[in-house]
């Protein structure tokens, strides 16, 4: 007597976790609440970054 036994197969992504559309980060203040980053924020201190860069000089120049 022979057993057949049906196997779904499966593909890759059956295994693999599904990601997150949204990345997650947070800040926790001083009073130890989670406060989430937003892209406003990240955009506001990419900005304030960007106003405070200063061009390097070159080894010769004084």
């Amino acid at each position: 007597m022979s057993l057949q036994v049906q196997q779904k197969q499966r593909s890759l992504t059956d295994h693999l976790p599904r990601p997150s559309l949204q990345a997650r980060g947070y800040l926790v203040d001083e009073h130890g609440r989670e406060i989430a980053i937003t892209e406003r924020m990240i955009q506001q201190a990419c900005e304030a970054l960007e106003q405070q860069w200063v061009a390097p000089r070159s080894v010769g120049a004084r």
